[in-house]
């Protein structure tokens, strides 16, 4: 994958954030060059920022396009990466044939779903559901790892925090069954919002996608959709809480 941006900042946030979710990505800030090493075949995704000098994101992407179908190339997918995060520009960028669209600062949330349906666009549901669960299956083990060196010498400090988890994220979850069978949307997004904020902690990001899909079904009032999401989240649970249980013997 590469990462195009004329902020070394924002490169190397992306570069680290890709690396998290199991994607490796190497970082180009100068547009032609980029466009270059796209037309050449040697990547198979681009996160692209809009606003660079020279070329901006969307003439890197139209000559992009031009070339591919000069060479009879199948599209390359590209993701577009701005400060510009209005509906307007998103509708914008789907328009100009980007793949998806990621707003400023960069949260590896969202970075996360819209690697996850590129790698659909090309590869398929069925694999697309295999790297994602691997993924985090990896920032889960890590986290776990990561957590074991905060408090040296206690070994009772990662299980601590993988029960913690579990016993907190199922009041949430409880919390907006109840909800949902009220009609409470307020109740609901609360409990999806800290779901997924304990979810994005440890690094499970389809569980974090999951409860922010519910928060949103919740405040357009789609309650079928809502209670089929959160079976979706229940299943995802148990196979997070397995991964955590498993990491921290």
């Amino acid at each position: 994958m590469l990462v195009v941006d004329d902020d070394p900042l924002s490169r190397a946030l992306q570069v680290h954030l890709a690396a998290l979710l199991g994607y490796t990505a190497t970082a180009e800030p100068d547009a032609e060059q980029a466009l270059a090493r796209a037309v050449s075949g040697e990547i198979d995704a681009m996160l692209l920022d809009l606003g660079m000098p020279g070329l901006d994101g969307f003439e890197v992407l139209r000559r992009l396009r031009a070339r591919e179908a000069q060479a009879g190339r199948p599209p390359l997918p590209v993701i577009a990466v701005t400060g510009y995060a209005s509906e307007v520009d998103r509708q914008r960028c789907l328009r100009a044939g980007f793949i998806d669209y990621v707003p400023k600062p960069v949260q590896a949330a969202a970075l996360g779903a819209a690697l996850a349906r590129a790698v659909s666009s090309r590869c398929g549901e069925a694999t697309t559901r295999a790297v994602e669960h691997a993924s985090d299956a990896m920032r889960l083990r890590a986290t776990v790892r990561r957590l074991s060196g905060v408090k040296p010498g206690d070994r009772q400090f990662t299980p601590t925090v993988t029960e913690s988890f579990a016993l907190r994220s199922a009041q949430l979850i409880e919390m907006a069954h109840a909800g949902v069978q009220q009609a409470d949307a307020g109740q609901v997004g609360r409990a999806a919002r800290a779901l997924r904020a304990s979810a994005e902690f440890l690094g499970a990001l389809r569980l974090a996608q999951m409860a922010g899909a519910l928060a949103e079904r919740a405040a357009l009032g789609a309650w079928p959709e809502a209670q089929q999401t959160l079976q979706d989240i229940e299943q995802e649970h148990q196979a997070v809480l397995t991964l955590l249980f498993e990491a921290a013997r």
